[in-house]
């Protein structure tokens, strides 16, 4: 593997461990949405840039 591979790789798996972090230290508006997206997040990684962008609406302030 390329070092490029090998770095968008490890930057991924990062991404996706700040997400998974993310989702179960906060507190959401409703817990549906936050049980919603701890199981998408750890089965469905990708879903890790969806809750980036859709943090801010999701997460109480």
């Amino acid at each position: 593997m390329s070092n490029i591979t090998l770095s968008v790789f490890f930057l991924f798996v990062a991404f996706w461990i700040y997400s998974i972090i993310s989702v179960y230290r906060a507190k959401f508006k409703d817990d549906k949405q936050k049980i919603f997206w701890q199981i998408g997040i750890v089965f469905v990684p990708p879903l890790a840039f969806f809750y980036f962008f859709m943090k801010k609406n999701l997460i109480l302030k």
